[in-house]
């Protein structure tokens, strides 16, 4: 049955709107100070400064840094506070380690689930990523829905989530060491991975996304200088 403009407006004013928790904005709120570098690694965190900026109590902010914890952004120490996570050269070995371990299974899902109407959405994004070089911030935004719409297409839920807690642990360091990345080997990277997706070959997918990671991990641990 088809609604008429009228009745899709009465059925949209009959939907809840979910407001976000007080933690969860709080938690959003540090992890985005902590991957822009505004929280530095080894920073200490006060509890009671956070919750008069948000205007909240304590018991929202220490849940909020309980999840930061959860996902490796910070650190609480027992007599010293709350601290946000310095990682060194082996931390980061072993997140990526977990990562490409992930990622090969989400690229492999990927490749037997993507739909046609994905991989042009995934084709556009490349094309203005293409366009978006030497513009850094444009482009690690745009590299970031690349990767996102990848993992959508897996079909996975539980894998994308212990994807993205993986991936917000690094990305600061991944963001700090943008301009030894680079752009012209990850876009290549890129393009590889379209086209395995595309021909539905899960092992090209799989060889491509673990290079990929491989070499991010390899520049971040020199520059970690470990």
């Amino acid at each position: 049955m088809t609604l008429d403009p009228r009745q899709r407006k009465r059925a949209s004013a009959a939907q809840p709107i979910v407001f976000p928790s007080r933690q969860e904005t709080v938690a959003a709120a540090l992890r985005l100070d902590i991957l822009r570098g505004r929280a530095s690694a080894g920073s200490r965190l006060d509890i009671d400064e956070i919750a008069a900026r948000h205007g909240v109590s304590r018991t929202p902010v220490r849940d909020a840094l309980k999840q930061l914890e959860g996902e490796g952004l910070v650190q609480v120490l027992p007599y010293r506070g709350v601290e946000v996570t310095r990682l060194s050269g082996e931390d980061l070995r072993e997140l990526f380690s977990i990562r490409i371990a992930l990622e090969r299974l989400a690229v492999a899902r990927a490749a037997a689930n993507v739909s046609l109407a994905e991989l042009e959405g995934l084709r556009k994004i490349l094309r203005r990523m293409d366009r978006a070089r030497g513009r850094d911030q444009s482009w690690t935004t745009l590299n970031t829905s690349f990767h996102d719409a990848v993992h959508a297409a897996s079909r996975s839920p539980r894998l994308i989530e212990m994807i993205r807690v993986q991936r917000t642990n690094v990305d600061r360091y991944v963001r700090a060491g943008a301009a030894d990345l680079g752009t012209e080997a990850q876009q290549q990277e890129h393009w590889a991975l379209l086209e395995s997706l595309a021909a539905r070959d899960a092992a090209a997918a799989q060889s491509v996304i673990e290079r990929h990671l491989t070499r991010t991990a390899e520049t971040l641990v020199r520059l970690a200088g470990a």
